[in-house]
Order: C-alpha cells, then structure tokens, then sequence
C-alpha cells in the first residue's frame, strides 16, 4: 500500500467505529444518568389517543407509562409485559433504548430487537452523520448522532419507524424534545415537556399491579 492510500485509511478508521465501539461509547456516555421521568403531550389522529403521557425510564426495570384517561402500560426489552390494552396502541412509543447505560444491557435489548451490530455504516440525519446499526438496508436498524452519541432512529420490523429529534437539555439531561411514530394511519408526535431524574422506582412499580391500580385522582 502507498502512503497516501495507507493514510486514508488510517483517517477513516479514526472517523468510523465499528458497532461494539458504538455501543461501548453509548454506554460510557450514560454512565451516572439515573431513571428518568418524561411529561409529554401526544398529538394523534387516533381516536382513542389521550393528551399527555406520563413516562418513567428505568434502565434495569424497563418503561411504564400512564396517559390522562387511565391508560397504562408496563414495557420492558420491546415486550408490552402488562397494559390497560395489548398490543399497545399504535400511537405508545418504545423510549426503553433511552434509559439503558450498562453496555450488555445494549446488546441484550439489541440483540432482541434483531438490531446486528456487528453491521454497521454512516448515513446523513439532519446536518450530521449517524451510525447505522444494521445498516439501512435491514428490517432493523439503529441511528446514532456520531458526535453526540444520541439515538435518533429506531426502525423494528411491524412497527412504525420512531425518530428522535431537537434532542436539548431538560433539567441538564438531555433527552429528544420532539419525537415521532409516523404509520400508515398518520403521525403521532410527542412534545416532551420536562425531563426530571424519576422518584424512587421499585419492581412493583413495574408490575401488573400497577397496571390494574386505579390512577390517583389529580388535584384540583
């Protein structure tokens, strides 16, 4: 190999990581961030979208969420484990890839979306670049901002694709602002109005129990 061809190469593999390398830098970018819990407000053609969501993230846990007309849902590894409706309504996003921050957490929830990370190339979002984790020619594919390290695409065979966009600090988390399931019968858009660490979450918290509960009754 000539110099300038050696150099070339050696200047694309400083720009390009491999898939572990993506997701071992998701990972160390993470570390210390605690559970989280997410106020939003859902824009849905649907007719039976509420209009707001309450969202807690936990990153050993999973995803729970309660909407304003007692809807409720438990999610964990892509799997809806207990819910007011099963399947999920079409307009409930998947954010568990959010909150997780140890690295086999990553590949297991990767691993079972069928997302291969081994598989990996650069593609255009927005103005920068993105990993693609099993590429844009798969059923399944991740997006990552290359520099900021932020999920800004999920794409899942049978579902909507999610996108993650006008990612900004709420409360010096940083989290998407704006996030979209967009299918065949229209777009849902969640408005993400505060991001906050959550309270104290435990297991039950996670359980069918709290899927049956009634919800409290908000004050007046």
């Amino acid at each position: 190999m000539t110099v300038f061809p050696r150099l070339v190469a050696l200047a694309w593999l400083a720009y390009f990581a491999s898939g572990d390398r993506v997701i071992s830098q998701l990972a160390a970018a993470r570390a210390g961030q605690p559970p989280l819990h997410v106020e939003a407000a859902l824009s849905s053609g649907a007719s039976d979208a509420p209009a707001r969501l309450r969202i807690d993230l936990h990153p050993d846990l999973g995803m729970r969420v309660a909407d304003d007309r007692g809807g409720r849902w438990i999610v964990q590894r892509g799997r809806v484990l207990a819910g007011t409706t099963v399947p999920a309504p079409v307009w409930l996003p998947d954010l568990e890839i959010l909150a997780l921050r140890q690295e086999s957490s990553l590949r297991d929830w990767l691993g079972a979306a069928g997302i291969e990370i081994s598989a990996n190339e650069l593609a255009r979002c927005g103005d920068g670049d993105c990993y693609v984790l099993g590429t844009r020619q798969s059923l399944a594919q991740l997006w990552v901002d290359k520099n900021a390290l932020q999920v800004r695409r999920l794409v899942l065979p049978g579902r909507a694709p999610l996108e993650l966009e006008e990612w900004r600090a709420f409360d010096r988390i940083q989290f998407p602002a704006r996030i979209e399931l967009a299918s065949e019968g229209g777009t849902a858009t969640l408005a993400v109005e505060s991001v906050v660490p959550a309270p104290s979450l435990a297991a039950s918290d996670f359980s069918s129990t709290w899927v049956q509960a009634s919800p409290a009754v908000p004050a007046r």
